[in-house]
């Protein structure tokens, strides 16, 4: 707990963990504080009474407005950063080596060259670099070509500053995980994003003994199975259910050893 939050748990009547309080405080004297307070033990730790009301007001600390104000006192991952980036690939890119697109506040910026109306959002790296053979095998030849493919990064790509760049597709393809977190990040995506749709394979009975990853426990099965049926996606609802498992992306590749 903070230190603000103690000190308005202070104001508040409420009692507190005095020994974590102390660390809090900015003094290098431990009793300086029996200066600003008066304290009584109480069932489930301290309760303070304030005799210096100026120093009590003095020891709150001004919240930090960004992350890099808010790194000073060890709380940064409280904030987004201000920049965002995604990689891409298409028809256009050489060796395939991706281009960047980098967002900000002010919109978005890129040195590559984009192709067109049309994304392919691809949540894992292995699938990101194979996206010609794996568009191919889950039945999509024809996003091979005329599309940007980008790379999701997991939930990195539901980041506010990119939602600008997102916007200028007019379709939107989104490759996921089959399991909770891929399924919450699409749902992310299509609150903010109305033209996602969801890419699955064509005939998903060629991949149901790819389903091997094994919930955490019963409740996010429960969960992920309850999302796939919000998002509409019964048939993914189905096999979850039937295989008692989730499917990772990479698994609808075969293994390099065998191309």
């Amino acid at each position: 707990m903070k230190l603000n939050k103690y000190l308005e748990k202070i104001a508040q009547g409420k009692s507190i963990n005095l020994d974590r309080f102390i660390e809090c405080l900015p003094y290098s004297d431990l009793n300086e504080w029996r200066k600003v307070y008066s304290a009584v033990r109480v069932r489930g730790g301290y309760q303070l009474t304030i005799v210096d009301e100026e120093q009590h007001q003095a020891l709150y600390r001004p919240e930090p407005s960004d992350r890099v104000t808010a790194s000073h006192v060890g709380r940064s991952h409280d904030f987004p950063s201000n920049f965002a980036h995604v990689l891409v690939l298409n028809d256009i890119t050489k060796s395939q080596v991706p281009f960047v697109v980098v967002s900000d506040i002010n919109g978005y910026k890129t040195g590559g060259k984009l192709v067109g109306k049309r994304a392919v959002l691809i949540e894992n790296i292995e699938n990101f670099y194979r996206y010609q053979e794996f568009l191919n095998l889950i039945g999509h030849p024809t996003l091979v070509n005329n599309s940007d493919i980008i790379f999701g990064a997991g939930n990195q790509i539901c980041h506010r500053l990119n939602r600008p760049f997102l916007s200028i597709y007019e379709e939107l393809y989104c490759a996921q995980d089959v399991e909770l977190g891929g399924l919450t990040i699409y749902k992310t995506l299509k609150t903010y994003l109305p033209q996602c749709s969801w890419l699955a394979p064509v005939d998903w009975e060629i991949f149901r003994d790819k389903f091997k990853l094994k919930p955490q426990n019963s409740s996010h099965l429960v969960k992920a199975i309850d999302l796939a049926r919000e998002l509409g996606l019964n048939t993914e609802a189905d096999l979850m259910n039937q295989t008692r498992a989730f499917l990772e992306q990479e698994a609808l590749l075969p293994d390099l050893a065998q191309d």
